[in-house]
C-alpha cells in the first residue's frame, strides 16, 4: 500500500474526467490510502487556508501507516505544495512528489499569496531534502508556464522533468481524464508517465 496525496489547482472543484480525481478513484479500487480534499474557496484561494487542508490530509495520511508518501500536484497545486515545503508545513519526508504543470508564480497575481521565489537557493534545498525524488511533468504550449516547464522551475529547482507534448495545461475539458502512466507512475517511478 502507498499512502498518496493530491493537491488539485485553481477552480478545480474534483470534477467526474478529470485524470486527478479518476486517479484517486483508480488507487483507492488498488488498495492505497488517498486524500483528495476539495480545497476551499477555490474560485479565490487563500494560501493559509490550502496549507491548513494540506497539513491535516499529511497527519491523517501519516495515522494511516508508515509506508510510502507520494505526493501529486497541478497547477497551482503543485505551487501549494512548494509552499507547504518553504513554510515548515511538511514536517516529514517524503518519498515522492510529481508536479504536473506547475503555474508560472509569475502568473498569479489573483493568487498572489501562492507566488514563491523559485530561483531561491533555499527553496531548492528544502524541496531536494524534503522527497526522495521530485518530478516535473510539463507540456509544450501551456498557457500557464509561458517559457516552459524547464526554464521556469526545473533549472531553477535543478529537478528532472518530463515534457508531454499537446497536453496544454492538463485539465479535464483538454481531454486530459484517464491518465494510465501517472497511476502506473504512483506504483513504479520508473514507469512511462506518458501512457494514456
Amino acid at each position: 500500500m502507498k499512502r498518496v496525496l493530491i493537491i488539485h489547482g485553481w477552480t478545480n472543484r474534483r470534477q467526474v474526467n478529470h485524470w486527478q480525481r479518476n486517479l484517486a478513484v483508480a488507487l483507492q479500487r488498488a488498495g492505497h490510502a488517498v486524500a483528495y480534499s476539495q480545497l476551499p474557496n477555490t474560485d479565490n484561494p487563500v494560501l493559509s487556508e490550502w496549507l491548513e487542508v494540506v497539513e491535516n490530509d499529511l497527519t491523517i495520511l501519516d495515522e494511516v501507516s508508515d509506508d510510502e508518501l507520494v505526493v501529486i500536484g497541478h497547477s497551482l497545486g503543485c505551487l501549494t505544495w512548494l509552499n507547504a515545503v518553504a513554510s515548515g508545513v511538511v514536517k516529514s519526508a517524503v518519498s515522492r512528489v510529481l508536479l504536473v504543470a506547475p503555474a508560472d508564480p509569475a502568473l498569479c497575481d489573483d493568487a498572489a499569496t501562492f507566488q514563491i521565489d523559485v530561483n531561491s537557493d533555499s527553496l531548492r534545498e528544502q524541496v531536494h531534502n524534503i522527497a526522495t525524488a521530485t518530478l516535473l511533468v510539463g507540456s509544450d504550449g501551456d498557457p500557464w508556464i509561458p517559457r516552459g516547464v524547464e526554464a521556469t522551475f526545473a533549472g531553477p529547482l535543478d529537478l528532472p522533468f518530463v515534457i508531454i507534448p499537446g497536453a496544454s495545461h492538463f485539465a479535464g475539458e483538454e481531454g486530459w481524464g484517464p491518465w494510465q502512466g501517472v497511476f502506473n507512475w504512483v506504483q513504479d517511478p520508473t514507469a512511462d508517465i506518458s501512457v494514456r
